[in-house]
């Protein structure tokens, strides 16, 4: 087959570049953050921009908290907010399904999916202004709190948290049980690829891709999954896959040398050791969204 240009994937037909596809996705996302911040200087508010990547103490003393990007744009800055400032997410570009099926068999066509995102260009004057109304109102999403040892990890997770070996085809080796109210499960000793811990917002994310289950966004209960698990016992199956509910805990030992927890992917990751201990629950300050209609039907 030949390309039109060398080191370049092209369609031999009608000669789409997919770099040229990929730096006109970056050109529409620009085009969108221009086209905020112009929205937003025609209002009589005071605001700043930063980069997500120059995010490194918490958010204070803002009434609200915009994200242009996608749904790595506001878990980003979900880690720097309490339960105080409601965030709103604009997709910066969103995919097109008729441009996903026509380029399907060359690649992968889709953009930003902008689950938690409530606004679009097209879109975020409306909803901003419906937000600083009183119109639109926030909801809580839950989170993930983890305490290291008894001591509570600075950064909540919004989406899920794995705990696994750094290197994903090492062995991870670990224990687990659930408590409430002075009641303990069984233990269950488990040799996988990890474990992965997903909030309802979450679950329809890795965990749902692993063969788990959407949950209400509402819901503040949390889902566990042991990813690959080598050779369990029968007693052990029924307990791999389950919930922690909103009273539980879920008491982590850690028995590797090396060993991870990821939280909202692998931006943000704190090492732990053998003998280490974790607590994991959903006991965390909620996050205020301002979700897209779709979810809040579902929600409601």
């Amino acid at each position: 087959m030949n390309w039109s240009v060398p080191g370049v994937l092209a369609r031999p037909q009608c000669g789409l570049p997919i770099l040229s596809y990929l730096d006109d996705r970056c050109r529409v996302h620009k085009d969108t953050i221009n086209l905020c911040k112009s929205v937003l200087q025609r209002k009589p508010l005071d605001w700043i921009s930063v980069q997500r990547n120059h995010l490194t103490n918490p958010i204070r003393d803002v009434d609200l908290v915009i994200t242009v990007g996608g749904d790595g744009t506001l878990l980003r800055a979900s880690h720097f907010l309490d339960s105080s400032i409601p965030i709103l997410g604009v997709n910066s570009d969103p995919t097109c399904s008729d441009e996903v099926d026509e380029l399907t068999e060359e690649f992968d066509a889709r953009r930003s999916t902008g689950y938690l995102c409530a606004a679009t260009a097209r879109n975020f004057e409306q909803i901003l202004d419906a937000t600083l109304a009183g119109s639109r109102h926030y909801s809580e999403l839950s989170r993930i709190s983890v305490k290291l040892n008894g001591s509570q990890l600075p950064t909540y997770a919004l989406n899920d948290i794995l705990v696994s070996h750094p290197c994903p085809a090492s062995v991870s080796r670990f224990s687990l049980r659930k408590r409430s109210n002075g009641e303990t499960s069984r233990l269950i000793n488990s040799r996988s690829s990890g474990l992965r811990v997903a909030t309802a917002t979450g679950s329809t994310a890795a965990m749902l891709s692993a063969g788990g289950f959407m949950m209400p966004i509402s819901s503040r209960e949390l889902q566990y999954m042991i990813r690959e698990p080598i050779s369990p016992t029968d007693a052990d199956k029924p307990l791999l896959h389950g919930l922690v509910k909103q009273e539980q805990h879920m008491l982590v030992v850690w028995y590797n040398q090396e060993g991870a927890v990821y939280i909202d992917g692998s931006h943000v990751t704190y090492p732990i050791q053998h003998g280490d201990t974790l607590e994991v629950s959903s006991d965390a300050p909620v996050l205020k969204v301002i979700l897209p209609e779709y979810l809040l039907k579902q929600a409601s």
